[in-house]
């Protein structure tokens, strides 16, 4: 995995032809479309195969493949809707179980118990931003990436993780 900032497209689309993919692919993209322009010079001008009825059918490949890579956009759009929505009933069902657990420390806690109750108070909405920061911070976001981070591997596990 490659991290990259989504919102600044107009850099990584202007930087494209410094790319190692593009320098490679560029040479083959050149002559497949000039093998590819020379063919369709041959069929139309010289063999004229356009008049020729089965020819005229060909392009319903082309809208085939389209409607199939269509249909392949939508399934990938629709997975990452689905995974946006499981995380964001994860956090609803995190909001409700952080502020039932509040309720029952409320009646379970003596009333003149102010030590224990100022700690609680902080202590429950204090872990929920601890794992809104982990989540965002750069150790999960470097996880999956392709590169290797070795000033990832000098980090304490145990006081990274909000589960511990």
């Amino acid at each position: 995995m490659i991290v990259y900032n989504p919102k600044d497209w107009l850099t990584s689309t202007l930087k494209l032809h410094k790319t190692d993919t593009f320098r490679k692919l560029f040479p083959y993209l050149i002559l497949a479309s000039l093998y590819s322009w020379g063919i369709a010079y041959l069929e139309l001008e010289y063999l004229k195969l356009a008049e020729k009825s089965w020819i005229k059918n060909i392009t319903i490949v082309h809208s085939l493949l389209g409607f199939v890579l269509s249909l392949l956009l939508v399934f990938r759009t629709n997975t990452a809707y689905d995974r946006w929505w499981e995380a964001r009933k994860q956090w609803g069902s995190l909001t409700n179980i952080s502020r039932s657990l509040s309720y029952k420390m409320n009646a379970f806690l003596e009333s003149d118990d102010k030590v224990n109750r100022s700690f609680y108070r902080k202590a429950i909405p204090l872990y929920a931003e601890t794992l809104y920061t982990f989540l965002r911070s750069d150790y999960t976001k470097f996880m999956l990436d392709e590169v290797s981070h070795p000033e990832l591997e000098n980090l304490d596990d145990q006081n990274m993780v909000p589960i511990r």
